[in-house]
């Protein structure tokens, strides 16, 4: 394989109908790992996939320490932690250890929103329980608001609720999941980014809402997300249509 790039690409537009035969094909890319961004983007296709698609945590644990045996791997670089921090996760996950403390602060609320996200199609409880357990670490940790703990925590928390939103059917669980996880990358969207997530992370809670079933809560947070686009000086008109 020569376009690894071509190939990460295309498994992100089949996962979500084809989880199992992008976990598959995912080996056959190993040997095309050139750079140390190349084995990340592999690394969080694969935690992905495995994780919050499959559950397939220990052929996760698997790839990830096949990807540690690259050439490409920098144990005290950014791979070295990201991989920590996924690995940590996938354990999490999976319920045979629970690795965070020996991680810093900021390692485990990223780890915990991880974990949250890889359960939440696989079992709403322990996800709500490890999302209550993330923003709890957040609020009581001082972090700054550059800090990407906060937003890997918004992003996780994002991907949550949108894995949800689009399920037949959710559990009394899952529903509060959805919500708590909507509600969460609201506040930390606030705290870490600009008023672009801010207004999309209100779209996110309308939708949330409407598929919990309030539509009045639903009304409410699409019309401060038409708020924070009239706010602005020059509002992209794409913006508006979040908040329709």
């Amino acid at each position: 394989m020569t376009d690894l790039q071509g190939f990460v690409d295309q498994a992100w537009t089949d996962h979500a109908d084809d989880a199992a035969g992008v976990a598959q094909r995912q080996p056959q890319a190993l040997d095309a790992v050139r750079s140390e961004a190349e084995l990340m983007d592999l690394a969080r296709l694969a935690h992905h996939v495995h994780g919050a698609h499959l559950g397939a945590w220990a052929d996760a644990l698997g790839f990830l320490t096949a990807l540690a045996q690259a050439p490409a791997f920098e144990a005290a670089g950014a791979s070295g932690r990201a991989l920590r921090c996924w690995r940590a996760s996938l354990h999490l996950a999976a319920g045979d250890r629970d690795p965070r403390q020996a991680l810093a602060v900021d390692e485990r609320i990223t780890v915990s929103a991880q974990a949250a996200a890889c359960m939440a199609l696989h079992d709403g409880v322990r996800a709500r329980q490890l999302l209550q357990q993330t923003f709890d670490l957040s609020e009581a940790t001082p972090l700054a608001a550059s800090d990407p703990a906060l937003r890997s925590l918004a992003a996780h928390a994002n991907g949550i609720a949108v894995a949800l939103e689009v399920e037949p059917e959710r559990s009394e669980a899952e529903r509060e999941l959805m919500l708590l996880a909507a509600e969460t990358a609201r506040r930390y969207w606030q705290m870490a980014d600009s008023w672009l997530q801010v207004e999309r992370a209100e779209d996110r809670l309308a939708m949330s809402w409407l598929a919990a079933g309030d539509a009045a809560r639903a009304r409410q947070h699409a019309l401060a997300c038409l708020a924070i686009v009239d706010a602005q000086a020059e509002p992209p008109a794409l913006e508006t249509f979040f908040g329709q």
